[in-house]
C-alpha cells in the first residue's frame, strides 16, 4: 500500500487530480506536503500545533517555500501556530525563513477560541489540502484538487487568522 501511495503522490498535480488520498505515517505526510508546496503559485496557509519538524523543517519543503516566496509575485504564506515552545527551544528553518521574508511569510497565534483546535492542515492555492485529524497522529488525507473542501478550510482559516494576533514572541530582536 505504501508503494502505491508513493506512486499515486508522484502522479498528483495541483488543480488536476481530485482523488482523495488517505495518508498514514509521517513519510506520507512529508511527501504530500513537499509535493504540494512545490506546486503552489499563490498561497499556502498552514494551521499547525507546533510547526511539525518532520513536515515543515525539511530541506525540500523549505526550498519550495523559499523559491515560492522569492520568485512569485503576490504570494502569501500564512501560518497559524498554536504552540511555539518547541520552535523557540529547538529552532526551525521555516521560522528563520519567515524572519528574513516578513513581507511574504506571516505567523500568528490563533485566537484563544481556536488554540486547542485538534485538526492540523495545509491549504495550497485554495485548491488542494492536506489534513491531519490530530496534531499528534499522522493520520488523515490529501486532495490536490478539491476546490470546495479547500474553500471551506480556507474560510475557517481566514476567520481564525483575522481574529488572531501576530506571534510576537518569535520575532528576532536587534539591539
Amino acid at each position: 500500500m505504501k508503494d502505491n501511495l508513493n506512486i499515486m503522490l508522484t502522479e498528483q498535480h495541483l488543480g488536476e487530480e481530485s482523488e482523495r488520498l488517505i495518508l498514514e505515517g509521517r513519510k506520507a505526510f512529508q511527501q504530500a506536503s513537499e509535493l504540494m508546496a512545490k506546486q503552489a503559485t499563490q498561497r499556502i496557509d498552514i494551521f499547525t500545533y507546533d510547526l511539525d519538524k518532520p513536515l515543515y523543517d525539511q530541506i525540500t519543503f523549505i526550498e519550495a517555500i523559499k523559491s515560492l516566496a522569492l520568485h512569485q509575485r503576490g504570494i502569501s504564506i500564512r501560518i497559524l501556530l498554536q504552540n511555539n515552545q518547541r520552535v523557540q527551544n529547538e529552532g526551525h528553518r521555516l521560522l528563520e525563513l519567515a524572519r528574513r521574508l516578513t513581507s511574504k511569510i506571516a505567523i500568528k497565534r490563533p485566537h484563544e477560541d481556536y488554540i486547542d483546535h485538534a485538526e492540523n492542515f495545509m491549504i495550497v492555492d485554495n485548491t488542494g489540502y492536506i489534513r491531519r485529524k490530530a496534531a499528534d497522529r499522522y493520520e488523515g488525507e490529501a486532495n490536490f484538487c478539491d476546490r470546495l473542501g479547500s474553500k471551506l478550510l480556507s474560510e475557517f482559516f481566514t476567520d481564525v487568522w483575522e481574529r488572531s494576533e501576530p506571534e510576537s514572541t518569535l520575532r528576532r530582536l536587534y539591539i
